[in-house]
């Protein structure tokens, strides 16, 4: 479902919600049909994609990186093939997965959001130069750097994923491994505002946050029919290129989606670098 929309950007606004790894505003300007703009969007967009992955969205001003206003687009100017065709003849090789979602602000003006997934390879923006993001800009990398992004394929990507059931307060975690190595031992560290956390078992790491472990260890009964239960041994349950696995289930307390509660994880994975990440938990009810 497409989650993005005018409310959407209201919300950004409205909460002076900061540039980050993942996320990048454009005014209207930056979409100006000359070559050094042309550019600048591979620039952007593969920065994006050599990192974390992301969204860049062009058409809302920034003032000291914090989403200002709605800059809108003229739609007949630029459209959404336009800017594809720019990104996708830009950039050395082609980024799949990219997908571009317009919001509409009036018949001839629009708003687009270019969500960019993390990549198994290097990408080279227009000027035959390779970038990452760091502190809200777009910089130039270091040659062990894009060493680094081209071994992304010998090793699992493991992603997050939450889902989050209203009726039973209740929110879960699953792993989802993108890449194309399968996952043997995966261990993920949750931080959660303590306030919001029915379950008493998990460890406090401060006043205000609790530290969840999880992994993709497995532990089966023996015979599940049998009075006294027995198990095997615990496992890892490795993780398939492409498949899922539920790592948790947190009890929180009723409606926890105040802005100001974020969720942030670790995840260490067999030879791969750990990748931390957070998520406002009111995101989620968008999700």
């Amino acid at each position: 479902m497409n989650q993005y929309n005018q409310a959407y950007l209201n919300n950004l606004i409205e909460n002076l919600v900061e540039e980050s790894l993942h996320l990048d505003y454009k005014a209207s300007g930056a979409l100006v049909n000359q070559d050094n703009k042309k550019a600048e969007i591979s620039k952007d967009v593969s920065a994006m994609a050599n990192s974390d992955g992301g969204i860049i969205i062009y058409g809302i001003k920034e003032d000291k990186n914090l989403a200002k206003e709605i800059d809108p687009i003229k739609r007949k100017e630029f459209s959404k093939e336009w800017l594809e065709q720019v990104i996708q003849s830009k950039i050395q090789p082609r980024i799949e997965g990219i997908h571009i979602f317009p919001i509409s602000i009036d018949d001839e003006r629009v708003v687009y959001v270019v969500e960019i997934p993390k990549s198994n390879t290097a990408h080279q923006a227009a000027d035959y130069r390779y970038y990452k993001r760091y502190n809200f800009m777009s910089i130039a990398m270091y040659d062990y750097e894009i060493r680094d992004i081209l071994n992304r394929a010998k090793n699992p990507q493991i992603e997050l994923e939450f889902k989050y059931s209203g009726t039973k307060d209740e929110l879960q975690i699953i792993a989802y491994n993108r890449g194309t190595v399968y996952a043997k031992y995966l261990n993920v560290k949750i931080r959660i505002p303590k306030k919001i956390v029915k379950s008493p078992v998990h460890k406090q790491i401060n006043h205000d946050t609790v530290e969840i472990l999880a992994n993709n260890a497995i532990r089966e009964m023996v015979n599940p029919y049998a009075t006294v239960a027995t198990y095997w041994p615990t496992r890892y349950e490795p993780i398939l290129p492409q498949t899922r696995f539920e790592l948790t289930k947190i009890s929180l307390h009723n409606y926890p989606f105040d802005y100001e509660n974020i969720l942030e994880w670790d995840i260490f994975c067999d030879n791969a670098n750990p990748v931390s990440g957070s998520i406002r938990l009111a995101d989620l009810l968008n999700s």
